[in-house]
């Protein structure tokens, strides 16, 4: 019975850095929606993030860890670490169904991505595989959402709901600048993270050669 799955929400993202904002999303996610964790998935090579990473996956593994390691529903995912080229989101959820077949999985996404759905590899499949938590920003219309969401639906029976956003303005990218000019970023990420990006130099000269 659906009701003695158990509930995991999938977070994917860079991470590069892992921020408080992330950690505030992953925490309304689980609140709101009654959630038994909150799985943190750093993608691998994102198709649509395409030469824009500056840290490398062991680094951002890291970093994942130092920001999760006191907060007991959230889990480091590592389904995407791998030497190939790119990874998609239909194939991670399948792989994490066979893997947890007792599982009900809830897929973090941002409202924005919403509209951009149709140009995702197999959106059937991520709809068949997952509810999708659509988190709504503020300059986000509530109203338009919930059209979109309804033309899914009759599209790719797609089970969505609104996943309430914290307000909390950071950026990845802000950070890095901020590292490379030498300002202060330690409101911005946990302090155990900002001593990782200190001691390992990172975003200081752009983009390593790893």
């Amino acid at each position: 019975m659906e009701n003695t799955r158990k509930r995991i929400g999938i977070m994917g993202g860079t991470f590069d850095p892992i921020h408080n904002a992330h950690l505030a999303l992953a925490r309304q996610a689980y609140e709101q929606f009654s959630l038994d964790g909150i799985w943190m998935l750093p993608n691998g090579n994102p198709p649509h993030k395409r030469d824009t990473r500056q840290a490398d996956m062991k680094c951002r593994l890291r970093m994942i860890e130092l920001a999760i390691r006191d907060i007991p529903y959230l889990k480091l995912c590592e389904a995407e670490r791998s030497s190939r080229v790119y990874h998609y989101t239909y194939e991670t959820l399948q792989h994490l169904k066979e893997d947890y077949p007792d599982t009900a999985f809830y897929f973090i996404m941002g409202a924005d991505s919403l509209f951009e759905f149709d140009k995702w590899r197999e959106p059937d499949i991520i709809s068949r595989e997952c509810t999708l938590l659509a988190a709504a920003r503020d300059h986000c219309q509530k109203e338009q959402i919930q059209e979109r969401i309804q033309e899914l639906k009759r599209r790719y029976k797609a089970d969505i709901l609104i996943l309430d956003t914290p307000n909390m303005d950071i950026a990845s990218a802000d950070i890095r600048d901020m590292v490379a000019r030498g300002e202060d970023i330690s409101r911005m990420v946990p302090d155990a993270v900002a001593e990782y990006i200190r001691h390992q130099s990172l975003y200081k000269t752009g983009i390593p050669d790893y």
